[in-house]
C-alpha cells in the first residue's frame, strides 16, 4: 500500500512541474508576441499659429496714487471727504482742532511785539548815545580852545615875570589856569572815548534786538504754518479710494505722518504692476502685446501696453522677479485698484507655420539614449551651427512692432477704441511722454522721455531637434528639424525633414506599460515617452 502511495506522489509532482514549465513558456511566448506587435501613437504635423507667451500675475493700481497725511497732531474736528469722493487740488479734506495751534500763534505774535519793542528801545538808546557823543566832542573842542588860550597867556606871563614886570601872584594864577584847562581837555577827550564805547555797546544791543525780532518772526511763521496744517487739503485732482480716520479720532504725528486719505489721480488710466520672472524678462520689450483677465470679469479680456520695465530686482524666497508696468485704458471704470490680474505677454507670434507636438520632441524610442540623439544632431549637415543657438528673423517682428505702435487698435492707453492710421514709434513715444507728463503730480520734475527704452527682439532663437516617424518597416526613424518658439503644446518648425501632414511618434505601448508598472511599484515615469522637455529646449 505504501509503495503505491509513493508512486502516486511522484507522478503528481512531475505533473505539477510540467504545468509550471508550460505556463512559463506560454508567458514567454505571449511577451514575445506582444513585443512583436508593438504599437506607436502618432500625431500629424499641422499648420497653424504658435504664440510664445510669458504668463505673470500683477496688481491693478491707479496711474498715480497719493497718500495724504498730517504733519501735526490733534483731534479730528471735521471731515469734508469720504470714500469715492471726487476732489480737486487744494480742496479741504479734513480739519483738526486748531485751538492749541491758535494759542501758539497768539503767543508768537506777542513775542514778536515784545522783540520789536526791545528793538525800538535799543535804537532809541543808540540815538541818545550818538547825541551824547556829539556833545562830548563839542566839549572837547571847547576845552581845547580854553587850553590853548591859557597856554598863550601863561607864555606871555612867563616873559613878563622874567622881566620883573609881572607880580608872582599873577604868574601863579595864569599857570594854574593853564594847567586846569589842559586837565579839562584831557577829561573831555576821555568822555568822547567813553561815549564811543557806549555807542558800540548800544549798536550790539540793537543788533541783538533785531535778531530777536527775526527769531520771533520765524516762530510766528512756524506757528502760522502749524495752524494751516490743521486744514488737510488735497494735493491733486482725483478720487478718494481710502479714508482711515473718523471725526473725534486723535491723530498722532510724533514720529511719522499718519495716512488719512489715499487719492487716486485718474481712475480712467490704470496701471498693472506685473511681476515677471528673471528667466522671462529678457524676452519682453515695450512693443510686446499684453492681455490680462481679472476675477471680477472672468470672460472679459483687457489689453494694455508696456510703458516701463523697472530694473530693480525683487527677491522673494530666492525667486528673482522684475516689475513690468502696463498701462490700461479704464474709461468704463471696470478695473478697480487692488484687483489681481492674470497677465499674458505675447513675446512672439508666428502664424501659418508648421507645428510639431511637444510630446514628439520629447519622445525617445526604446534603447535610444539622449547622448545618441545629441551625436546624431552634431553629425547632421549644419547641426553644429544649429547647436550654437543661432537666431532667425521673426516673420512677424515688424508686424508685432507695428501692432504695438498702434495702441488704438489694441484698446490700450493712450488712445481710445476705433480704427486709426498706423502711428510711428516716434509718435507713440511722444504720446506716451505727453500722457506721462500730464499724469505727473505737482513737484514731480523728471522727464519721462529720458527713461531707458528696451527694443523689440527682432531675432527669434532656434535650436536643432530630432523627431521620430515610422519607416517602411514600421520602425522609428529619426528626422532632423530646426524648431523655434513654443506655446507649451506645440513648437514651430523652422526647417527640417518634415512636411505638413507627416505623422510623428509621440509615444508607444511599451513605454506606457513601463510607466504603468513603475507607477504601480512606486516609481514614476512620463506618459507616451515623455522624458523631459523637448530636446534642445530650455
Amino acid at each position: 500500500m505504501i509503495p503505491a502511495l509513493k508512486a502516486l506522489s511522484r507522478r503528481s509532482t512531475l505533473a505539477i512541474t510540467i504545468l509550471v514549465v508550460a505556463a512559463v513558456g506560454l508567458g514567454w511566448m505571449w511577451v514575445r508576441s506582444r513585443s512583436a506587435a508593438q504599437e506607436y501613437t502618432t500625431k500629424p504635423v499641422e499648420r497653424g499659429e504658435v504664440r510664445s507667451v510669458v504668463n505673470a500675475t500683477g496688481t491693478v493700481q491707479a496711474f498715480l496714487t497719493v497718500q495724504v497725511g498730517s504733519q501735526v497732531s490733534g483731534q479730528l474736528e471735521a471731515l469734508h471727504a469720504d470714500y469715492n469722493s471726487v476732489v480737486k487740488r487744494g480742496q479741504l479734506l479734513a480739519k483738526l482742532d486748531p485751538r492749541n495751534y491758535q494759542a501758539a500763534l497768539d503767543g508768537a505774535k506777542a513775542n514778536l511785539s515784545s522783540a520789536q519793542a526791545r528793538e525800538h528801545s535799543a535804537e532809541a538808546d543808540l540815538n541818545s548815545q550818538i547825541a551824547s557823543l556829539q556833545s562830548a566832542q563839542a566839549n572837547v573842542q571847547s576845552a581845547q580852545v580854553t587850553r590853548d588860550n591859557s597856554a598863550r597867556i601863561l607864555a606871555r606871563y612867563e616873559e613878563l615875570n622874567q622881566q620883573g614886570i609881572l607880580s608872582q601872584n599873577d604868574y601863579d594864577t595864569a599857570k594854574s589856569n593853564a594847567d586846569t584847562a589842559a586837565a579839562k581837555y584831557t577829561q573831555a577827550v576821555a568822555q568822547v572815548q567813553q561815549q564811543e564805547a557806549q555807542i558800540k555797546s548800544s549798536q550790539a544791543q540793537l543788533e541783538q534786538a533785531k535778531a530777536q525780532v527775526e527769531q520771533a518772526a520765524a516762530s510766528l511763521k512756524q506757528a502760522e504754518v502749524n495752524l494751516e496744517y490743521t486744514n488737510i487739503h488735497s494735493p491733486v485732482d482725483g478720487v478718494v479710494i481710502s479714508r482711515n480716520v473718523d471725526v473725534g479720532q486723535t491723530v498722532a504725528a510724533s514720529l511719522s505722518a499718519p495716512t488719512l486719505f489715499i487719492i487716486a489721480n485718474d481712475l480712467e488710466k490704470m496701471q498693472v504692476h506685473a511681476s515677471v520672472d528673471e528667466a522671462d524678462i529678457g524676452t519682453i520689450s515695450q512693443s510686446a502685446d499684453v492681455s490680462f483677465t481679472v476675477d471680477a470679469y472672468p470672460n472679459r479680456t483687457f489689453r494694455g501696453t508696456i510703458s516701463e520695465i523697472r530694473l530693480e530686482p525683487q527677491s522673494v524666497q530666492n525667486v528673482v522677479t522684475y516689475t513690468v508696468i502696463i498701462d490700461v485704458n479704464n474709461e468704463r471704470l471696470e478695473l478697480k485698484p487692488g484687483m489681481t490680474a492674470n497677465i499674458a505677454i505675447t513675446v512672439a507670434d508666428e502664424r501659418d507655420v508648421l507645428r510639431i507636438p511637444n510630446t514628439a520632441l520629447r519622445y525617445l524610442p526604446a534603447g535610444t539614449t539622449r547622448e545618441q540623439v545629441s551625436q546624431m544632431i552634431r553629425e547632421a549637415p549644419g547641426g553644429a551651427a544649429a547647436s550654437e543657438g543661432k537666431a532667425m528673423p521673426s516673420a512677424r517682428a515688424g508686424e508685432a512692432g507695428r501692432g504695438a505702435a498702434e495702441p488704438s487698435q489694441r484698446g490700450a492707453w493712450p488712445g481710445a477704441s476705433g480704427s486709426k492710421p498706423a502711428a510711428t514709434p516716434e509718435q507713440v513715444a511722444a504720446d506716451r511722454t505727453a500722457a506721462a507728463e500730464e499724469a505727473l503730480a505737482p513737484g514731480q520734475m523728471w522727464d519721462p522721455a529720458a527713461k531707458i527704452q528696451f527694443p523689440h527682439q527682432e531675432q527669434l532663437p532656434v535650436r536643432p531637434a530630432i523627431v521620430w516617424v515610422l519607416g517602411k518597416d514600421t520602425k522609428p526613424e529619426p528626422r532632423h528639424v530646426v524648431v523655434g518658439i513654443t506655446d507649451g503644446t506645440a513648437t514651430q518648425m523652422v526647417s527640417g525633414e518634415l512636411k505638413e501632414g507627416d505623422a510623428v511618434i509621440v509615444g508607444d505601448n511599451i513605454q506606457v506599460a513601463a510607466t504603468a508598472s513603475q507607477a504601480g511599484g512606486g516609481g514614476g515615469g512620463g506618459f507616451g515617452g515623455g522624458r523631459g522637455v523637448p530636446f534642445g529646449g530650455r
